[in-house]
């Protein structure tokens, strides 16, 4: 909930309401949905002009859903009475003003910023876990992370949120300082990963780190630096804060680790936490080696809100894959078959993770691993390399691929030279751009893995956010698609 008054203060000068009654001094809003479909009363609809869609077009579905407004560039004349419009010169830019008003208010709550090639949903998730086991906690909603949905998330802090964790994505240098210095800086910082992620933007893994940076160097001396100890380009990143670092990683120079690893590949992870000179066994969920970072990350960020460590394993403990991040699917496949849905987005990195679960992954003598792999994304100048690579590592991790797109086919030559028979290699040659292209090649594709898969197999579904390879999953466990 937010109240007029932020609304009014942070664009103060730059705002003007329409409507057939003034706004009530003490008028609140439940909450800032920028997606009509999502309103519900006492929301405030924010209508964006997209490339292909203008959401000044859906303010009266807005209003018919209880809607009390909206924040535009143009009032729409078909409104209730009562209805309000703000109208604003740019409609983001008053967002983050709203919500910068909406921080100012609430000093007292600890800010923590989470960003990272990857793994920054999963990561964000579990810190909430632990910190909404001692106090009312804030957390980003789904993985709204950018310009607007940084902002969108800071609009519901209230003021018995003693925690706000904050995911925060990134495409270029300068836009996480912009976020932090237009809308709010976090007060403790959490780095993850510095991937190939974006590479179509950022052009390096360099600029990727230079940028990722930008969260730890907006930290003041009072703030704390939580640094993946593992991870080089992340560790070197404790040159440039100010802040307190903590560690957190395998290595045993982490402040915060995991020592006696026992692998379930997809299915988790059993290994002992150590934090100083504590140690207490924990049995996560999580799948494959990034679940154990992303188990570590959230560690240490209780370690540093003071959190004992026994309810630090509870918070871990209660961890299941996300949505499209690693889910299980255990019977659910084609004729019996475990499925594994990690189909949200696919960067190199963590695609060769996930392949390298599938291969820890207890299966029963008869089981076969398959890897469902769609192109990668928004790799640039390195997407030929990145698919090679990918190819390359996945020797020895499953026993057949099933490879969709165009630069996929790198994802075949560098399996087969690393020794995987062609004949248990199936490509399906298709253009992401064509989306009818796309299904078409997918409903081949299940329809390939139901007459080849058996009951103890498991299969392994990944693939870039274009290729939308959720469908995929829905199709093998003979469900629905659900609306993303």
């Amino acid at each position: 909930m937010f109240s007029f008054e932020d609304l009014l203060q942070g664009n103060r000068g730059h705002i003007s309401i329409v409507g057939t009654t003034d706004p009530a001094p003490d008028l609140s809003f439940r909450s800032a949905q920028h997606d009509s479909r999502h309103c519900g009363v006492g929301d405030l609809y924010i209508a964006l002009k997209g490339a292909r869609v203008d959401g000044h077009d859906f303010i009266p579905d807005a209003a018919r859903a209880g809607a009390i407004g909206a924040l535009c560039t143009t009032p729409h004349a078909d409104v209730p009475p009562g209805f309000l419009q703000f109208v604003v010169p740019d409609v983001v830019k008053a967002v983050q003003a709203t919500a910068r008003v909406r921080v100012q208010r609430q000093p007292e709550t600890i800010k923590i910023g989470i960003t990272g090639s990857s793994g920054k949903t999963t990561t964000k998730e579990a810190i909430a876990a632990i910190l909404s086991k001692v106090a009312p906690t804030l957390k980003t909603y789904s993985s709204y992370n950018n310009e607007l949905g940084y902002p969108l998330t800071l609009l519901s802090l209230q003021a018995e949120h003693r925690y706000a964790v904050l995911e925060m994505g990134t495409e270029r240098i300068g836009e996480l300082r912009e976020l932090c210095e237009t809308i709010a800086r976090p007060d403790w910082s959490v780095i993850i990963t510095v991937g190939a992620a974006h590479l179509k933007y950022f052009g390096t893994r360099e600029n990727v780190a230079i940028g990722k940076s930008e969260l730890v160097q907006v930290l003041s001396e009072e703030g704390i630096a939580l640094l993946n100890y593992d991870d080089q380009r992340v560790r070197a990143m404790n040159e440039k804060t100010r802040a307190r670092v903590i560690y957190y990683g395998r290595d045993a120079q982490a402040d915060v680790r995991a020592v006696e690893l026992q692998g379930l590949g997809l299915f988790g992870t059993h290994f002992i936490l150590c934090v100083e000179r504590q140690k207490i066994p924990v049995k996560l969920a999580l799948p494959g080696a990034h679940g154990v970072t992303t188990a570590l990350a959230a560690a240490a960020v209780g370690h540093a809100a003071g959190i004992p460590l026994d309810v630090i394993r509870d918070g871990l403990e209660t961890l299941t894959p996300f949505k499209g991040r690693g889910e299980v699917r255990r019977g659910a496949g084609p004729n019996g078959s475990t499925v594994i849905d990690d189909t949200y987005n696919s960067v190199q990195e963590s695609l060769i993770i996930m392949t390298q679960a599938l291969r820890e992954t207890p299966l029963p003598a008869t089981g076969k691993r398959w890897a469902v792999l769609g192109e990668v994304m928004e790799q640039g100048d390195y997407t030929l390399e990145g698919h090679y690579s990918v190819g390359k590592a996945l020797n020895g991790t499953c026993d057949y691929l099933v490879a969709i797109g165009d630069y996929a086919r790198y994802f075949i030559q560098g399996a087969q030279e690393s020794g995987m028979p062609a004949q248990n290699i199936y490509y399906f040659q298709v253009d992401p751009y064509q989306e009818a292209e796309v299904e078409e090649a997918k409903r081949a594709a299940v329809a390939l893995l139901k007459e080849k898969v058996k009951s103890d197999d498991l299969v392994l579904v990944k693939g870039g956010h274009r290729l939308h390879m959720e469908t995929m999953v829905a199709l093998l466990t003979d469900q629905k698609g659900e609306e993303e």
